[in-house]
């Protein structure tokens, strides 16, 4: 079994995190996106992950750093890397095709910025599997159409009218990705209109088109990590289903110190008269006093002082002396709104 993970895009939507370190690298407690979705997905299966093929941008972004880090993931799931590039960004369907060599034999495809709780489990007799959720609105997401024996009979994006409300989140199955690899050979050959793209869901549609079985699967929780807001909510669903390792305890507290759990602590943090969590994941090497902080994210080597934070996101290597309530503060950078004048 390969994984297929396309992950070109530079995270606009969660500046100024992605600015200098790519949206799927972006740790949440213990780990990058990234590595979250691999576990997620390998955790439920019972097949061994052969390849992890990662399809990046160009390699100013996607540095070696980057794929050094990538790699290192792959290896602990005993898996090879591949690394493709997507230089124009044409669709999700194009992106795929930018690892058109390795697009043979049983596949699942998972976008980076998805994360996912529940069954993952592969039914040996259908061609493909898409993982969906039950979502209010569906006219918000893409959503499938299901038959009578659930078969998938149809994929529609936003609809304005109810259809379903299984709402695709981003993880696909095919028992031989080289049949949607000839058909989306033949998509890329399409003039697209202005502001259309090259879209996996053209492929699938093609397959269904020509009796290709394909089930959909739910699953219990679906995280988004698109903005910061949602990174946040998508840590807390994380830390309310993980044990809270005994690294808590180890910190170096000093005057009065409260933790609320969930709470994830790095190494070599100090915290000193401060009330930290619920909902709080804290860097290594960070050193939090006389603080209140709830709900969010800090990463390693933050400095923060006088704070009232909930809701909010410290880059690394940035200091914070302030009074805001909420507050997304990029790497390296600095407020002080305490300091005398």
């Amino acid at each position: 079994m390969k994984i297929f993970i396309p992950m070109a895009g530079k995270g606009t939507r969660l500046r100024p995190f992605t600015l200098t370190c790519p949206k799927p690298l972006l740790k949440i407690i213990d780990k990058p996106i990234v590595e979250h979705l691999i576990d997620q997905i390998t955790s439920r299966l019972t097949t061994q992950i052969d390849e992890i093929i990662y399809i990046l941008g160009d390699k100013a972004y996607f540095n070696s750093d980057v794929v050094s880090s990538l790699t290192l993931i792959a290896k602990k799931y005993n898996a090879k890397t591949k690394v493709y590039r997507q230089l124009d960004q044409l669709g999700t369907g194009h992106a795929i095709m930018c690892a058109e060599e390795s697009l043979h034999g049983p596949s699942i495809v998972a976008y980076a910025d998805t994360m996912i709780q529940g069954q993952i489990s592969i039914e040996p007799d259908v061609d493909g599997i898409i993982w969906v959720k039950k979502v209010e609105d569906p006219s918000s997401y893409g959503v499938v159409s299901l038959d009578e024996k659930n078969n998938i009979i149809d994929l529609i994006e936003k609809p304005h009218k109810y259809v379903s409300d299984l709402a695709v989140v981003g993880i696909y199955y095919f028992k031989d990705i080289s049949v949607i690899r000839d058909e989306l050979k033949i998509h890329l050959n399409d003039k697209l209109n202005p502001g259309k793209e090259y879209l996996l869901n053209y492929g699938i549609e093609r397959m269904i088109e020509k009796k290709r079985v394909f089930k959909s699967q739910e699953i219990e929780t679906w995280m988004d990590c698109g903005t910061p807001k949602l990174l946040i909510e998508s840590a807390k669903k994380i830390m309310s289903s993980k044990i809270i390792l005994e690294e808590n305890n180890s910190f170096i507290k000093s005057g009065n110190v409260k933790i609320t759990q969930p709470v994830f602590i790095g190494k070599n943090v100090k915290i000193k008269d401060s009330e930290i969590g619920p909902f709080v994941s804290i860097g290594d090497d960070t050193e939090i006093s006389n603080s209140n902080i709830e709900s969010t994210l800090i990463y390693k080597n933050v400095k923060v002082s006088n704070a009232d934070i909930k809701n909010s996101i410290l880059g690394q290597y940035s200091v914070y002396d302030g009074s805001n309530k909420e507050i997304f503060l990029g790497d390296y950078s600095q407020i002080n709104d305490n300091e005398e004048n």
